[in-house]
Parts: C-alpha cells; structure tokens; sequence
C-alpha cells in the first residue's frame, strides 16, 4: 500500500516495521513495531511484538532484556485490559525466572497478574496466578502457612458460579480447602 507523498501514515510504518521484523528476526525490530503500536493503543499486537521481542532476546540468552520485555508487553496488556494475553506473557516471563531460581520475581510476576486478574472480576486466573505464585515462594523457601490468597479466590470464584453452575461452584470450594491442606504441611 502506497501512503500520500508527505502524510506519515502510523498504520503504515507499523506494517512497514512488522515486515521489516518478520525479516530480520529481530528483537530490536519487533521492540519498534510494540513501541509504536502500543502508541497508538493497539494493545493486542503491541503484546505480540514484546512478545516476539522478548522471545528472540531470550534465545539469544539475554534474560535481562527478555525480562524487561515481557514486562512491557504485560504493562500494555494490563492497560488495554487482555487478561490471555497477559497470561502468555507472564507465563514466559516467570518460565525463565523460575529456570534460573530467581523464584521471588517470578513468584511476583504471578502476583501481579493475579492482582490485575482480581480486579477484572477474573476469580479463576486470578486464583491460578496466585497459586502459581504459592509453589514459587514454596520453592524459595517460604513459608505458606499464612498465604490464603490463593484460597480466597478460589472461594470468590466459587461464589462467581454460584447459581450459574453447581459443578464449578463446588469444584472451587474444593479446590481452596485442597489448597489450604497443602499450605498446613
């Protein structure tokens, strides 16, 4: 698509860019294209290029720069309200965190997540986030004895299905006490 002699034309950069970045395979292209994007509040793709980004840096074992990534990426998936998308996102952000035993900042991406899923009305990934969370502060030594979190939401999830679906209300019911024995041991 030709764009009009002297008018820039964002959409068209942007495809120009996201071409450009198919090409190359490059994390610093595939950074331009979610910098511009997310610019002009197109969230959803904006997340596929940190995404992208994030990925190629850590491939190339630049876990700092994939960090900071995918942290942008889930920073514009928070503010354009796609709550899947942000869960791919943190899912690689603590993935790699976890792989080098930094467990706190895992344990903390999923936090965040969960508190961004919570506020959304979002009990079951909000719950889920939060118990990932558990097993990773489980993992670095802490104890759970005092972390209910992740059992209040399931709780809140259960009261979401209640009148709406028998199974999935007790399920959730059952899930919080299930979590509650494992924090007691």
């Amino acid at each position: 698509m030709a764009e009009n002699a002297g008018v820039t034309d964002s959409y068209l950069e942007g495809r120009r860019i996201e071409a450009l970045a198919r090409k190359q395979n490059s994390a610093g292209t595939w950074q331009d294209f979610a910098e511009i994007k997310s610019a002009k509040g197109s969230y959803a793709l904006a997340a596929m290029g940190f995404l992208n980004a994030g990925t190629l840096a850590e491939a190339g074992s630049n876990n700092a720069r994939a960090a900071e990534l995918y942290q942008r990426g889930i920073a514009v998936c928070v503010k354009g309200t796609l709550k899947e998308t942000a869960l791919i996102l943190v899912s690689r952000l603590a993935g790699m965190l976890e792989r080098v035993s930094d467990f706190t900042r895992a344990s903390a991406a999923y936090e965040s997540f969960g508190s961004f899923c919570e506020s959304a009305g979002a009990f079951f990934l909000a719950a889920d986030a939060y118990e990932h969370a558990a097993e990773l502060r489980r993992a670095a030594g802490e104890d759970l004895s005092s972390y209910r979190k992740p059992a209040e939401l399931w709780l809140r999830n259960a009261e979401y299905w209640k009148d709406k679906n028998a199974g999935d209300e007790a399920w959730s019911r059952r899930r919080a006490e299930l979590y509650l024995e494992v924090i007691k041991k």
